[in-house]
């Protein structure tokens, strides 16, 4: 008789932030994997009942990104963990539904509100699978981001597993594996066709400005100078989902040819972009929010990065490895970052072959953190 597959559900949240991308990365990496290891794997996004938690969060993201830093401190008393952990069990009948309907051996989460909701509700129902937890943050990790009671924490270095241990979580309970990356951002593209497509037509520099998948509010930091630059420069404008950062750079961009009468300044706006690996891979520099996921993704493009702003507290640990694994330059005060473009512009070789070396390291590292994850599928559905 032919045994059943074991069944894996890799989960997150239906909101357009790093944790999808993540589980994105973790599902396609598996699913290309999943004839020759004789399992079967399915992602599902399933909104997380937080009140009006989603909408306060996004706008403190764009607008106020230093207030996290609040949130942070609170969450590290253990009440307010506490309290938080008790709170999701609101989110538990979409959770149930899921399941009920996969029937899963193995449950990666990568977003911790269902992994709290999960760890309480399989030991309440002694329900038999294992749980996985993603922390997705590297360096500066909100507490609540650590899961008691998951049978794994998938982390991306040794400052998240030591961190970890202050939050009870046992050392054999932690793997740690790198960035968890898409793997198109490893990809070759053929620069020509790409940049056809995008509408560049000649060998200037190409500055990717990135908001994140939200937004963010530093692109008013940028746009004013892009009147007096005197060198030939493509910038590609990604917005994210945030229309009201699309609306203000399209509204720039007009004027900007009203006053302009030259094509010194292209302006490509892009709001939600699909093809993010086509598009960093035909960009020479980033500059952009110190996001994990938007930095790695350009690492794995082997692209210097250029942090202009970062969400506080959540993020600062992002400023740090920039600037600790040479990933690029940290530029948020405006004085800094405009007089840093000046420079780029000047001698834009020396910027992109300055960390060259140190990006690609990282780049290298982060390539093999899917892997792991399989290999340790493979060890723990045996």
């Amino acid at each position: 008789m032919e045994m059943a597959k074991k069944k894996i559900l890799v989960l997150t949240d239906h909101m357009p932030w790093g944790h999808r991308s993540i589980a994105k990365a973790i599902f396609n990496y598996l699913k290309k994997h999943e004839k020759e290891n004789d399992y079967e794997v399915v992602y599902a996004e399933i909104k997380a009942e937080t009140g009006i938690g989603d909408d306060l969060y996004t706008f403190a993201y764009r607008y106020l990104p230093v207030s996290n830093r609040w949130a942070s401190k609170v969450f590290d008393i253990k009440f307010a963990r506490d309290l938080l952990r008790k709170s999701t069990i609101f989110n538990l009948p979409r959770l149930k539904k899921e399941f009920n309907k996969i029937n899963p051996d193995l449950i990666i989460s990568a977003y911790f509100i269902h992994s709290h909701s999960l760890a309480d509700w399989r030991k309440e129902a002694k329900k038999d699978f294992k749980l996985w937890t993603v922390v997705a943050d590297p360096w500066t990790i909100n507490p609540i981001s650590f899961v008691k009671g998951c049978d794994l924490s998938i982390v991306y270095d040794e400052i998240a597993e030591k961190m970890a241990s202050k939050y009870d979580i046992k050392k054999d309970e932690i793997m740690k594996t790198g960035w968890w990356v898409r793997p198109e951002m490893y990809e070759k593209i053929d620069k020509k066709k790409v940049k056809e497509k995008l509408g560049i037509k000649d060998d200037r520099p190409v500055i990717f400005v990135g908001g994140g998948s939200l937004g963010m509010s530093a692109l008013p930091k940028l746009l004013p100078t892009l009147i007096f630059l005197k060198t030939k420069v493509t910038f590609i404008i990604n917005t994210g989902n945030d229309k009201f950062a699309y609306n203000l750079v399209e509204r720039y961009s007009k004027i900007l040819t009203k006053l302009r009468k030259d094509d010194v300044v292209i302006i490509k706006n892009m709001g939600w972009i699909d093809n993010m690996a086509e598009v960093l891979g035909v960009s020479d520099i980033v500059f952009g929010k110190a996001g994990p996921n938007f930095l790695f993704d350009s690492v794995a493009c082997q692209k210097p990065f250029v942090a202009i702003t970062h969400v506080g507290g959540q993020e600062d640990g992002n400023i740090d490895l920039i600037k600790k694994k040479k990933l690029g330059w940290v530029r948020e005060k405006n004085s800094e970052l405009v007089n840093f473009l000046y420079q780029y512009l000047d001698d834009p070789k020396y910027f992109e072959n300055k960390f060259k070396e140190t990006i690609k390291k990282e780049s290298l590292n982060n390539k093999g953190s899917l892997k792991l994850i399989l290999e340790r599928v493979k060890k723990d559905l045996k």
